[in-house]
């Protein structure tokens, strides 16, 4: 995986995989890998452009991402609440 350092130099990890891809058009998507960077697990959740990575994204651990998968599931669940609710007022 390709990320930056404050030098702008390209940082790799080891054991990089590719897990998924969300595009957003043509050009852009986000593309989610796992890999290890100074033997610790991780996970590189970053935007790319015509096939090159941008600064954009976010890099974390296995514990973080525990931490955010929750997060996102109780907005995920809200929102999915709201839209049943929203359902049966309609009705």
């Amino acid at each position: 995986m390709q990320g930056m350092s404050k030098g702008g130099k390209q940082m790799s990890l080891k054991d990089e995989e590719v897990r998924g891809r969300i595009a957003r058009s043509a050009v852009d998507e986000i593309m989610i890998k796992t890999g290890r960077y100074w033997n610790i697990d991780i996970v590189d959740i970053r935007w790319y452009k015509d096939g090159k990575h941008t600064s954009k994204g976010v890099r974390m651990n296995m514990t973080e991402l525990g931490h955010l998968y929750n997060i996102l599931g109780r907005i995920v669940d809200g929102e999915q609440k709201r839209s049943r609710e929203n359902d049966n007022e309609s009705e």
